[in-house]
């Protein structure tokens, strides 16, 4: 889970550094569906001003100042959502393990059925 989230955090500091160097459209069209996915705006940066990119990507009615870091929103539903994953595969591998319970009781009980019919060879003494 931590390697998901930092490569997600790793894209997002990617393409917003893209588009407040170059401030190329497809970058920015990526950015503000970021952005309307995750509904955050910007994120803070130590290094500089970024309120130019903020205003060319974030939705409208998006005020950065608000607190919706993206890198914070992106960590938040990361977590939140990876549990639910992990919930899930625990209780994928829960069916899987009782489907191969009962495969190898089904298969013992065909290899040991077919000594059951032998009609006619029984000896007595």
């Amino acid at each position: 889970s931590l390697q998901v989230e930092d490569s997600m955090m790793d894209v997002y500091d990617f393409v917003y550094e893209e588009v407040r160097r170059n401030s190329s459209s497809f970058r920015r069209h990526e950015l503000t569906a970021i952005h309307e996915a995750f509904l955050c705006c910007g994120k803070h940066s130590p290094f500089g001003d970024t309120t130019n990119v903020e205003h060319k990507t974030c939705p409208p009615g998006q005020v950065h100042d608000e607190g919706q870091d993206c890198l914070r929103e992106i960590q938040d539903f990361l977590k939140k959502h990876m549990d639910f994953v992990f919930s899930l595969l625990g209780i994928a591998i829960g069916f899987t393990v009782y489907g191969m319970i009962l495969t190898s009781f089904l298969w013992f009980s065909i290899q040991f059925s077919s000594n059951l019919y032998r009609k006619g060879k029984y000896i007595l003494r």
